[in-house]
């Protein structure tokens, strides 16, 4: 039986990496397809150093690892309740991951090593999340770089993170990009970068989670509802103090608690004093059923947004990043807005059009013709693995 080996963020403390990731394995699970999640320890060689260098002149690696890393490492030495808090929190992801990913192959431990066991697959697969961000694409894991001749390159629902490419980082893009034997994105930015940088084709597909249905969610996440009394959901990764000042007042109009999560990406002052209930004992499960069972829901999420709209739920949608910047990552959600008539939830300036009426059928309908697409996509990609 053939074998495939995946690249995916399963590990990452992070509830829509590892909600997608477990999405993914879900998928291949139901096909009946034998994989394995590929693990590579980087080895720190003089050769893997020279090699980073170029990644510490990238806009995007120093504003998503460097800055926030520092920020958050400096915040959690000299705050030692958030550092407690945040290990409740990691240790809940971990546990997650821990209990729903066992198809494990022995760790490669260095970039020599990773290149000779992929030997062993027929086909690598590169899974969803922004593992082709600028940042990080200098690594030549999740590029697929580390396969050798004769066994496939896939990807479905990569995502660049980014809307544009530095000029300097085109000539590695279009030879990865080159390599691969199917192409799918997250986003319709993505399809554009995968045409402009190499000229191969790309097919836009759901991000995994859509793959599985509300109710194919509620058989593997079961439904419990964490408080005795309606809330609103706030989960914002973003640093404004001004969405968060917005939704307190409408919680404060409707009287209704606000549920959230502090410091989820980095050290937000913004979160200092906002909500009502702030609770770290959060797991990829806890997220979704405060999704499932929130009154409202506001979010700068990409997959806050997906579990809004497969639950129906009132929903408003904030930018996270500002508009035009190589460091912007709106894209994603900018493709999830437009392919499911969802523009009119991207907040404007009204808190309070989180009360207008949604029209949850057509996107949905919307949304399920693409899982359709996407589907048929994975079903050429891997047939020979049926």
């Amino acid at each position: 039986m053939k074998k495939l080996g995946i690249c995916v963020c399963y590990q990452h403390r992070n509830y829509g990496s590892q909600l997608q990731s477990y999405a993914t394995t879900a998928e291949l699970e139901k096909r009946g397809i034998d994989y394995e999640i590929i693990r590579y320890q980087k080895k720190i060689t003089p050769a893997f150093v020279v090699k980073a260098l170029p990644r510490l002149m990238n806009p995007v690696f120093i504003s998503d690892r460097v800055k926030i890393r520092y920020k958050k490492n400096i915040m959690l030495k000299t705050h030692p309740q958030l550092a407690k808090d945040n290990a409740v929190r990691n240790a809940c992801l971990a546990e997650f991951s821990k209990e729903h990913f066992k198809k494990l192959s022995p760790v490669y431990n260095g970039y020599d090593e990773l290149q000779r066991q992929a030997q062993r697959y027929d086909a690598v697969m590169v899974g969803s999340d922004q593992l082709w961000a600028p940042g990080g694409i200098t690594s030549d894991f999740y590029n697929l770089m580390f396969a050798p001749e004769g066994v496939r390159r896939l990807s479905y629902a990569a995502s660049f993170g980014v809307s544009q490419i530095e000029p300097k980082l085109h000539a590695k893009y279009k030879d990865f990009l080159s390599r691969m034997d199917d192409i799918s994105v997250r986003e319709n930015s993505g399809k554009r970068l995968v045409e402009e940088l190499s000229g191969q084709t790309a097919e836009v597909v759901v991000d995994p989670v859509l793959l599985l249905s509300a109710e194919d969610w509620l058989r593997e996440i079961p439904n419990q509802n964490h408080y005795d009394k309606p809330y609103i959901f706030a989960y914002l990764l973003g640093p404004s103090a001004k969405y968060r000042e917005a939704i307190t007042r409408f919680a404060e109009e409707k009287g209704l608690p606000i549920v959230t999560s502090h410091h989820m990406d980095t050290y937000n002052t913004a979160d200092e004093g906002f909500g009502d209930e702030a609770p770290f004992d959060v797991g990829p499960a806890e997220f979704v059923n405060f999704i499932r069972n929130a009154e409202y829901v506001f979010t700068d999420s990409f997959h806050g947004s997906v579990f809004s709209m497969l639950y129906r739920k009132p929903l408003l949608i904030f930018d996270r990043y500002e508009a035009g910047t190589l460091t912007s990552k709106n894209g994603r959600i900018d493709s999830f807005c437009e392919n499911y008539g969802l523009n009119d939830r991207r907040y404007n300036g009204d808190i309070f059009a989180v009360e207008h009426q949604t029209d949850y059928d057509a996107a949905l309908q919307k949304a399920q013709a693409h899982i359709e697409r996407s589907k048929a996509f994975l079903d050429r990609a891997l047939g020979d693995f049926i």
